[in-house]
């Protein structure tokens, strides 16, 4: 795949300094992201606040968000320039309407969602749950119904980019290795479920015109440093489409994932990733 091989994504991922740089004189778009005090879209936003973007994010706590920001070197006076935070909860309409249109009546350029449950055991060790089952879901329900309300309202706007965090285990064809299969379909069972929903609601709001286009990220197990280096491969929104092929890996550090979301979707409006499932591995 051309833009996104492991080589040239090593070639992409050179000092954040240069993009900004590159791209201070071109005017960014504002991004809505939702489950930003999780560790990849953490990364995604502190990416884009330091390349001069705006952002929205919803939080239950803003100022938990804006510590877990100072812990990664952003100053008081760049999130107070460049970030609004909105207190409140994805499931709910009215909170999530306000990160997705500005003060002015703007709609955001782009979403970028990393939202998840929270690993809770149950007495069967071997079946353990989410805090929240129906979080990925539930939340992408209500951001694609607010965004259906606004393209129903007859205003002239242009419909945001939607960017989601997703898992392998979903693929059409094996994206996972053999080992990995026992944990992902006993152990991991509800929380792909979550996503498998989250990923059919997208598909809808493409088809019915609430959103831009899409792109899906089909992360590999959520461990390790960063390496700045992933595989990828895709697959496209039609049964049987699969592209490339789903690249096939144990894990992926959250931080990768991050920047992977911020320079090759946030920084590129999705370049050749736009309406595909993209795995990414190491």
């Amino acid at each position: 795949m051309s833009p996104t091989s492991s080589a040239n994504y090593k070639a992409m991922s050179k000092s954040l300094e240069s993009d900004q740089a590159a791209i201070s004189a071109t005017h960014l778009p504002t991004v809505a992201f939702f489950g930003a005090t999780g560790g990849c879209t953490l990364a995604s936003l502190s990416h884009a606040l330091k390349s001069g973007y705006y952002a929205r994010a919803l939080a239950r706590t803003p100022s938990k968000l804006q510590d877990m920001l100072k812990q990664r070197q952003l100053s008081q006076a760049l999130l107070d320039a460049k970030l609004v935070i909105i207190q409140g909860n994805a499931k709910n309409e009215e909170d999530v309407r306000k990160v997705l249109i500005n003060e002015k009546g703007e709609l955001v350029d782009q979403i970028a969602s990393g939202l998840g449950g929270a690993p809770k055991f149950t007495p069967n060790p071997l079946r353990p749950t989410i805090d929240d089952p129906h979080v990925c879901q539930d939340s992408m329900i209500t951001i694609t119904t607010v965004l259906q309300r606004i393209a129903a309202s007859g205003q002239t706007l242009r419909m945001p980019l939607l960017s989601a965090i997703s898992t392998t285990g979903l693929s059409q064809s094996r994206d996972i290795p053999i080992a990995m299969v026992p944990l992902y379909h006993w152990m991991l069972g509800p929380a792909h479920a979550d996503k498998k929903l989250m990923e059919d609601r997208i598909l809808e709001a493409k088809e019915g015109g609430w959103i831009r286009d899409f792109v899906i990220v089909r992360a590999s197990l959520l461990l390790g440093e960063a390496r700045k280096e992933v595989r990828v491969g895709w697959e496209g929104k039609a049964p049987g489409q699969l592209g490339d092929g789903a690249a096939v890996g144990y894990t992926i550090s959250r931080e990768d994932v991050g920047l992977f979301v911020y320079r090759n979707i946030i920084a590129q409006g999705g370049g050749d990733l736009v309406g595909k499932k993209v795995s990414i591995t190491h």
